[in-house]
C-alpha cells in the first residue's frame, strides 16, 4: 500500500485514529467476518495485511517491488508481483469477500480497467474499499489560487500520480468501473491531534465539508448486479 505521503516509497502503519489506515481498517473489519477472504493491490512489505489478519481475516495481495511482495508473504497467503495494470485476474484462486485498493488507483494509467478486470473476482455481496488523495483540498485551492501547481516527493501532487480525483470525479469512476457507492468518509489529518477524542472531533467537523477538508478520500462500493 503506497501513501499519498509516501512518493515512491512505502510507509508504516499509521495509528493515529481517524486516519486513513484506521479508516481504511475499519471498512474492510466492518464489511467482513472472521474468515473471509480479502485481496490487496499493492499490499506493500503486508503491514497493513498484519492488522486484518490479526482480524480473524485471510490475505491474499498484489505488489509490483518484489523485495516487498517476499515480506508480505510472512502475513499473507499469495502475494502475486508485477505490474497491476496487466496482471491476469485468472491466477487468483477463487472469489474474495473483499477488494482493497489503499493508496493504490492514482498511480494507475487506467484505473477503470483494473477495477473492471479484478472486480470479476469479488463475490457478488462484496465489498470494494479504496483510498484516494483529494486534489480538491484546500492546500491545493490556495496553491492554483498563486498559480502554482508543482509535483513533489510526497503528498497530494506526489509526483508518481497520473490521476486525480474529487468527491465527484471518484463516484464517477467507480460506478463506471460497475460498483454502486456505499459511503465515502474524508481523511481529515490535523497537525498535533492525534488522540482519538480530539481526532473524532476534526474528523466530524472536516466532513462537513469533505471536498474541501479532506486530503484523502476512503470509499465503500458494491458490484452492480
Amino acid at each position: 500500500m503506497r501513501a499519498a505521503s509516501g512518493g515512491e516509497g512505502y510507509v508504516e502503519l499509521q495509528t493515529i485514529p481517524y486516519r486513513t489506515h484506521h479508516l481504511l481498517a475499519r471498512a474492510v473489519l466492518d464489511a467482513t467476518e472472521p474468515g473471509d477472504r480479502v485481496f490487496e493491490a499493492g499490499v506493500s512489505s503486508g503491514y497493513f495485511a498484519s492488522v486484518l489478519v490479526a482480524g480473524g481475516l485471510h490475505v491474499d495481495g498484489h505488489e509490483l517491488d518484489p523485495d516487498a511482495a517476499d515480506r508480505a508473504r510472512r502475513v499473507c497467503g499469495e502475494v502475486h508481483v508485477g505490474d497491476l495494470s496487466t496482471f491476469d485476474p485468472e491466477q487468483l484462486d477463487g472469489r474474495y469477500d473483499v477488494l482493497l485498493f489503499g493508496d493504490i488507483l492514482e498511480h494507475l494509467v487506467d484505473p477503470v480497467a483494473v477495477l473492471r478486470r479484478l472486480g470479476t473476482r469479488l463475490q457478488p455481496d462484496g465489498a470494494l474499499v479504496v483510498s484516494v488523495p483529494n486534489i480538491a483540498n484546500w492546500t491545493v485551492r490556495l496553491g492554483l489560487l498563486a498559480g502554482r501547481f508543482r509535483y513533489a516527493d510526497r503528498g497530494i501532487l506526489d509526483r508518481t500520480h497520473l490521476r486525480f480525483f474529487t468527491l465527484a470525479t471518484l463516484r464517477s469512476m467507480l460506478v463506471e468501473a460497475g460498483f454502486s457507492v456505499e459511503s465515502i468518509v474524508g481523511a481529515i489529518p490535523v497537525p498535533l491531534v492525534t488522540a482519538e477524542r480530539a481526532a473524532r472531533v476534526t474528523h466530524r467537523v472536516g466532513n462537513l465539508r469533505p471536498n474541501l477538508f479532506a486530503y484523502q478520500f476512503v470509499a465503500v462500493a458494491r458490484p452492480i448486479t
